[in-house]
């Protein structure tokens, strides 16, 4: 395709694989950055992608498929790339008329790499870059969370648990207690503080860690400022998550703690980011419901990860190199 044209990406939920989507505008900008760039998200993420240096447009979606599609239609677009296989994002691509319809390809290991090589159907000639880039615009959410952080020690570490009941795949829970030890260890190995996040349903189950420099967000700050909050930090660890992907679009150090999911496909994108992997012949099954789980139990893939070994981790590749360390 030749260059000077508009594209528009499609991409509904969820937070972590709008993120990681976010490699197409940077791809295409990076090699043709006359091109105009913009993206459908929900309405709630769009807030979030303001901050992608490579999207001229953002366009939030609020539930109206005909209100969008007249707007999208006027808009003439070059290409349209749906990387939602759902009947709304079939029906919002055709009725918009694009020239070209492009859907989401499964050539890749990874999820950023399927939507890099999406963008090369329009491109050939793109060439996928180091990392993914989010960044603070907004000066009013980056003073509050400052003038927040600016009363506590650091080095800063946002821990992200999740939630074992109506979690999406149960193999994506650590152990509460898990967590805890892991704080505990962390506070005592490098001092700072711990910031616990996460939604308001998982504010009472991340009570439980709350401590002396562990602090519990979770519900208290909407998505821009978890944002800015993520991007102030040292550290960031959490399960298979939106977090752990937005800390890689900040190209903050961080870990995944895995159990059902698979390194391959889903590993936070870029040289700062780690996974910490189960031991058990069963992991990276994919599915929902863990048919080894016992009742008010965990999964037994992630539960065979021990604190220890992310503190290795930790060690290992030096990730808190800069922090205090008691003696």
């Amino acid at each position: 395709m030749k260059s000077n044209k508009k594209i528009l990406v499609i991409r509904f939920c969820a937070i972590g694989d709008v993120v990681m989507s976010s490699i197409i505008p940077s791809a295409i900008k990076q090699k043709h950055p006359e091109c105009e760039i913009h993206f459908l998200t929900n309405k709630v993420i769009a807030g979030m992608l303001k901050n992608c240096p490579h999207i001229d447009k953002i366009i939030p979606f609020e539930g109206g498929i005909i209100k969008t599609v007249i707007e999208l239609f006027k808009e003439r677009y070059d290409a349209i790339l749906c990387l939602n296989y759902t009947l709304k994002g079939y029906l919002i691509s055709f009725l918009s008329f694009p020239k070209k319809i492009i859907f989401k390809t499964f050539k890749g290991i990874s999820w950023v790499e399927n939507y890099f090589n999406t963008a090369k159907k329009v491109f050939s000639d793109l060439e996928r870059p180091e990392r993914l880039y989010l960044i603070n615009k907004n000066k009013k959410t980056e003073q509050k969370v400052l003038d927040k952080l600016k009363n506590y020690k650091r080095p800063y570490i946002l821990i992200n648990p999740g939630k074992l009941v109506n979690q999406p795949r149960e193999g994506r829970v650590w152990n509460i207690e898990k967590w805890k030890k892991l704080s505990g260890n962390l506070l005592n190995i490098y001092g700072g503080t711990i910031f616990v996040n996460g939604s308001l349903a998982e504010r009472d189950y991340h009570l439980a860690l709350a401590d002396n420099n562990v602090i519990v967000l979770s519900g208290l700050n909407n998505l821009k400022e978890t944002c800015a909050l993520i991007s102030h930090c040292d550290l960031i660890i959490s399960g298979d998550s939106g977090p752990v992907h937005i800390a890689s679009a900040y190209n903050k150090k961080t870990i995944s703690i895995l159990g059902s999911t698979s390194p391959d496909k889903i590993k936070p994108y870029g040289k700062n980011g780690y996974c910490v992997e189960p031991k058990t012949n069963c992991r990276y099954c994919w599915k929902k419901k863990c048919k080894f789980l016992k009742k008010d139990g965990y999964a037994p893939c992630i539960e065979s990860i021990e604190a220890e070994d992310v503190l290795n981790l930790i060690e290992e590749k030096n990730l808190l190199e800069t922090a205090r360390i008691k003696c």
